[in-house]
This record gives C-alpha cells, sequence and structure tokens, in this order.
C-alpha cells in the first residue's frame, strides 16, 4: 500500500512541476517568447494574430521594448497609424538605441495626416518627421535592413527622404536621394520642368525599390 501511495505521489508531482527535458510540459511564456511567437506570425502576414502576441508580452512586461516594436509595424501594416505611432514611441522610449522603430517611423510618419488644428499653418509637418526619423534610422544603422521583412531597408528609407524633401519643395536635397539611389536618367537644375522631372525620378525608383 506504501509503495502504492508514493507512486501516486511521485506522479502528482511529475504533473504539477513537469518532467523536465523533452518530455516537460514546455517553457513558461515570458515577454521574450511571445514577443518571438508576435514576430513569426508577423512574417506570415498574420497581422492581428501578431498584435494579440504582442499585447500579451506586453502584459507580462511593459518595458519590453521589442514587443512595441512589434506593434508599431503591425499596426502599420494594418495602416493604423496613429496606433502604430504610439508603439514605436513606446519602444524609443523603453530602448532608443535600436533602428527598427525609427525606421518603422519613417513611411509612417509620410503618410501620416496631422490633426488639421495642430498645424494648420505646417501642411508638410509629417515629412519633416519622416525626415527626423530616416535620419535616426541611419545614424544607428547606414545599411539597415528589417529582419523581419528583408524587402524594407535603408534604400526605402532614402527613397522617403527623397520624397519628404520633394514635398517640402527641397529640391536640391530630393536630388542628393535620388543620386545616392542609383538613378541613371538625366537631371538638370536648370530645366524649365525641373521639378516634374524629379519627380518622374522618384517616382521611377519608387516603382523600382519600393518604400
Amino acid at each position: 500500500m506504501r509503495i502504492l501511495i508514493s507512486a501516486v505521489c511521485v506522479v502528482c508531482l511529475l504533473l504539477t512541476f513537469g518532467c523536465g527535458g523533452d518530455g516537460g510540459g514546455g517553457p513558461t511564456d515570458t515577454a521574450a517568447s511571445l514577443t518571438a511567437a508576435g514576430w513569426a506570425l508577423f512574417e506570415q502576414g498574420e497581422y492581428e494574430a501578431a498584435i494579440d502576441k504582442f499585447n500579451e508580452a506586453i502584459g507580462l512586461d511593459d518595458t519590453y521594448a521589442d514587443a512595441y516594436n512589434g506593434l508599431g509595424w503591425s499596426n502599420a501594416k494594418l495602416d493604423l497609424l496613429t496606433e502604430s505611432l504610439n508603439s514605436f514611441g513606446l519602444c524609443i522610449l523603453n530602448d532608443n538605441t535600436l533602428a527598427d522603430p525609427y525606421a518603422g517611423c519613417t513611411p509612417v510618419y509620410r503618410d501620416y495626416e496631422f490633426p488639421a488644428m495642430a498645424f494648420a499653418e505646417d501642411t508638410t509637418a509629417h515629412f519633416d518627421s519622416a525626415l527626423a526619423s530616416a535620419q535616426e534610422a541611419l545614424s544607428r544603422d547606414a545599411d539597415y535592413e528589417f529582419s523581419h521583412d528583408e524587402s524594407f531597408n535603408f534604400e526605402d528609407i532614402h527613397l522617403i527622404m527623397a520624397q519628404s524633401y520633394f514635398g517640402k519643395g527641397e529640391f536640391d536635397n530630393a536630388l542628393i536621394e535620388v543620386e545616392f539611389l542609383g538613378y541613371e536618367g538625366t537631371l538638370d537644375p536648370e530645366s524649365p520642368t525641373w521639378p516634374q522631372e524629379l519627380a518622374d525620378a522618384i517616382e521611377e525608383l519608387g516603382i523600382e525599390i519600393g518604400g
């Protein structure tokens, strides 16, 4: 009888604490493991499911920067631009050494429309913010490549800089970015159709690169 009771106790302990090794019940979720699961979903295009995982991670550790980073990129993919910017801001607040959130902010700011009352006298504020984010990203990694979507890299950031400078009417700065990207056409700032030629070059690069 004692042997039977002891065996039952051992089984209970194993069920409670796990057997360890490969036969165990698996590790307890952490902010890191949930964030990794979120990125796996992100890479599969499951952005809403990824958001759920990133939020779970933040529920365990609200200082875990990469979870906010994942939220920022996922919300951007869903065109939830305000939510994206808020998440990137929290990522930066918790770790301002990362290039990712600044890179992610760059296209979001380019496409963002600030509340009308806040910038009534400045319709180019979103371009300023895009340029500032781009410069921060490139200062951290001049050859930036987003590890969870390698189609977005430093070339896209320079393209958005060209678009933003053009939107601000800073054609000379836009030309610098266009030349950096290796545009092979002829551009003449003295031409009477110079702005349109530059716009066409940026559009051509956009088709080639993306961004």
